[in-house]
């Protein structure tokens, strides 16, 4: 006997139409098998003789008919090249079909021939491709017709549209279609070594097209990584629509159109009537094939057979089976999505599918940016992981995002040498985790409370909070812990006076009912929000009491008196003592690198304070160095996509374009400017990162591209730090120059005008945010032809930079410069 495939091979024991116990299907697999073996024009015959019962013959006799269709009907893989077989093709290089000059023959599929043909009107060049009928079988030219038809129909940028159509001379049909230059999706992912995000982004843009044909009633019905091609530009775009059915027409019987193996869905294989559910299974098998080389049942018939008795097969995780290995807890994460994204959308019953290809689309896109796919909702404990994981930045990582405040907010994991000490460290860090965890578990079951309404998650920590603070009062030991956390995280997001009560409990609690490191702890956290509230000498208090807590028993809290050197550094240079913030923290460098290395996070932000107390001091080649060496310890750590890198991208940038090298800081803020909007969204910071870049590009002469991204600035400025900010004003102050440049002489007095009276009455005259809004009207009203005003104007600023150091020499270099470029009379400030 010949060898045959056997389909239980492939497939579980399970049948579509009923219960078949395990016993059964081998009969009738045995059946099946002998059948084969008989001539096809006897096997009728010879299988009405056999003696089994009824039910397994039927079922025979319908795996046998599938068969025969399948012979038939089915397509062959195309490579997508030129056939190799020695049939000769029915046009030859220079032949003609209408306006149309045949170039090349590019392929041969199961409905016609495939040529690239050029237009050869004398009008205009055009390259096109040519599709004519290779050979006439039941419904085929009807089927072919019905392609003209449908993409007539189709403008989508995602789909190769219909050019021209028409008639040889023997009468074969043939349509023109828009060459697309590009090849199968599966060999683009091969040539570019395509990642599993890649994947999955050349499968959303083909859903795309996709649902586009189904809002016009089409069904594609043939999808197979050969219908799916790849542009030069990295493109998705749909091919071959000579299966498609329009679905408000009625056109009978349609279960002789070809197929294609591995990826036609069961109602195909099986003839039963088809709609937009066998796309959705398609493109599914598509994203199959390229995640794991293979269609989700293979390519043989043999497993067709087993899609179409809607076999249920046992597979290992996609994560053990992909192409791309998962080199990450993300990327592991998001295959075990798509594992249960695709076992919904190639159900072998179409109820059980997406409803919709947007449907589909939806749950890949949220799989990819880690929100709850609907697949898995049903997943005992899934939901709770997945938000956890999602909103990981703001209530599990604490302590590297505070870093990116360069105030080494947390508690740092002690490393010292002696084992004791590591085992105390390791035991308040695992004490710092149970109170992260604490913390996230009071803002779920807060976010459980406001379910329905329309809370923030502003309002979701407000509700935490409140809760902590009533069990502080009943259990002050238990609850500390994660009253400092709730603290930090209102830190985090720079809502100062929410933090400061947190803290403030914490820092006033009893030593003999909270812990004493904690109550230090909360007293340095407290002092950096008493900073930033302005309070300097609160500052200074609450930081030397937690110092001398840590210096009672300085081998044991090393680290953090050395991470306390930060802010002891930010306060001796608001007391203008800039040089002895710097060698503080060199020093404390020295100590950081012994304790850490050279490439711990710490250590970079050792680096990076130094090169903003650098830069302050107005020696910009040092503070470069400072950004330089902090660059490299994120680029070394792994950390190039954290917050403390874009907070040295930020800050090098701006020593960029102080030291004149705008082309050395636009793709620095560039980068800066992508990673915030993408980690933050829109915040104050964002706003002062989107003024800088703008006013970069102006400096390199693109007032037209500055001048979106200042206006965007001014904007989110006074949404987030308030109108009159110096958020808002160093913004509106790039406006103006801009605006100015583009010829908006009218537009640029008004914004000067709402931002000079905003910030003097936010911030008074001798702010350098009132002066920067000082100098924009000065410039206008100069470029106006207002010499008066303008002078006095800019000796108004000139007086007000007069004592603020370094800055204020630049607000009078800038001034300067007004007078130079607008011919204007010096005036003493």
């Amino acid at each position: 006997m010949r060898p045959v495939p056997r389909v239980r091979e492939a497939a579980t024991k399970t049948m579509q139409e009923s219960d078949v116990r395990d016993e059964t299907w081998v009969r009738i697999e045995a059946l099946l098998d002998a059948a084969l073996d008989v001539p096809t024009d006897m096997r009728e015959a010879w299988l009405r003789g056999q003696s089994a019962p009824s039910g397994i013959v039927a079922e025979v006799a319908r795996l046998l008919q599938a068969v025969e269709l399948g012979r038939d009907f089915l397509e062959a893989p195309s490579s997508g090249q030129a056939s190799s077989d020695a049939r000769p093709y029915s046009l030859d290089p220079g032949d003609r079909a209408g306006v149309w000059r045949v170039v090349r023959a590019i392929g041969r599929g199961g409905m016609g021939e495939v040529y690239e043909v050029a237009r050869d009107d004398g009008q205009f060049a055009q390259r096109a491709a040519l599709k004519l009928l290779g050979h006439v079988a039941p419904g085929a030219w009807e089927r072919f017709e019905t392609e003209r038809r449908i993409l007539a129909r189709l403008e989508h940028p995602g789909i190769a549209r219909l050019i021209d159509g028409g008639h040889l001379d023997a009468g074969r049909p043939y349509m023109v279609m828009e060459y697309v230059d590009g090849v199968a999706v599966h060999e683009w992912c091969t040539v570019h070594r395509a990642s599993v995000d890649d994947a999955v982004a050349v499968v959303l843009d083909a859903c795309d097209a996709l649902a586009y044909a189904h809002s016009r009633l089409v069904v594609h019905r043939d999808l197979k990584p050969s219908n799916l091609l790849v542009d030069e530009r990295g493109r998705v775009r749909l091919i071959d629509f000579g299966v498609a059915l329009l679905t408000d027409a009625v056109d009978g019987d349609d279960r002789r159109a070809p197929l294609s193996l591995g990826y036609a869905a069961p109602e195909q294989l099986a003839g039963r009537p088809v709609g937009t559910a066998a796309d959705v299974y398609g493109i599914a098998a598509v994203l199959h094939r390229l995640l794991t080389g293979q269609a989700p049942y293979g390519s043989g018939l043999p497993s067709a057979l087993a899609a179409m008795q809607g076999a249920d097969l046992r597979v290992a995780p996609l994560r053990e089976r992909a192409v791309a290995r998962p080199d990450s807890r993300r990327a592991r994460r998001l295959l075990d999505d798509l594992d249960a994204i695709l076992a919904r959308a190639i159900q072998p019953d179409p109820a059980d599918r997406y409803p919709t290809l947007e449907a589909l689309a939806g749950d890949l896109r949220r799989a990819q940016r880690g929100a709850v796919v609907d697949a898995r909702s049903g997943e005992s404990g899934y939901r709770l992981r997945r938000v956890a994981y999602q909103y990981r930045w703001r209530f599990t990582t604490l302590a590297a995002v505070i870093g990116s405040l360069g105030v080494g907010l947390g508690v740092a994991v002690w490393q010292a040498r002696e084992a004791a000490h590591q085992r105390d460290a390791a035991l308040r860090e695992q004490a710092r985790l149970e109170a992260v965890q604490q913390a996230v578990f009071h803002m779920f079951r807060s976010a459980g409370a406001l379910k329905g309404s329309d809370a923030s998650a502003a309002d979701v920590l407000d509700n935490a909070a409140q809760r902590i603070v009533h069990e502080f009062a009943r259990e002050p030991g238990d609850a500390a812990p994660v009253l400092h956390t709730l603290g930090e995280l209102y830190f985090l997001i720079t809502d100062y006076e929410a933090a400061e009560p947190l803290l403030r409990r914490l820092a006033d609690a009893d030593p003999a009912e909270v812990d004493p490191a904690l109550i230090a702890a909360g007293r340095y956290d407290l002092a950096q929000v008493r900073l930033q509230q302005g309070r300097a000498d609160d500052a200074h208090a609450l930081l030397a009491e937690a110092q001398a807590f840590w210096s009672a028993d300085s081998r044991r809290w090393r680290s953090r008196l050395v991470d306390s050197r930060l802010l002891e550094a930010q306060l001796l240079r608001q007391a203008g003592r800039a040089d002895e913030a710097v060698q503080l923290l060199r020093d404390g460098l020295i100590e950081r690198i012994a304790l850490s290395g050279a490439h711990h996070r710490e250590t970079g932000v050792f680096h990076n304070n130094i090169g903003v107390a650098l830069f302050g001091q107005g020696r910009l080649d040092e503070a470069r160095e400072a950004f330089v060496a902090a660059g490299g310890v994120w680029q070394a750590s792994g950390l190039d996509q954290s917050p403390d890198a874009l907070n040295t991208l930020n800050n090098w940038g701006a020593v960029e374009v102080a030291s004149g090298h705008p082309a050395a800081a636009e793709p620095l803020l560039a980068r800066a400017v992508d990673l915030r909007r993408r980690q933050y969204g829109p915040s104050a910071a964002t706003a002062a990162l989107l003024s800088n870049y703008g006013k970069t590009r102006l400096q390199r002469g693109d007032a037209v591209g500055a001048l979106p991204l200042l206006r965007e600035a001014e904007t989110m400025g006074a949404q987030y730090a308030g109108v009159g900010s110096l958020h808002h004003a160093a913004a509106a102050a790039g406006v103006v120059e801009a605006s100015l440049a583009v010829g908006d002489v009218a537009g640029a007095e008004r914004t000067a005008r709402a931002a000079h009276a905003a910030a003097r009455s936010t911030l008074g005259a001798e702010h350098p945010g009132a002066v920067m809004a000082t100098l924009a009207l000065a410039r206008v009203r100069a470029a106006q032809g207002h010499v008066g005003e303008a002078t006095r104007r800019l000796a108004d600023a000139e007086r007000a930079s007069a004592g603020l150091g370094a800055q204020g020499q630049r607000f009078i270099a800038q001034a300067a410069d007004i007078r130079t470029r607008y011919r204007l009379t010096a005036t003493a400030p």
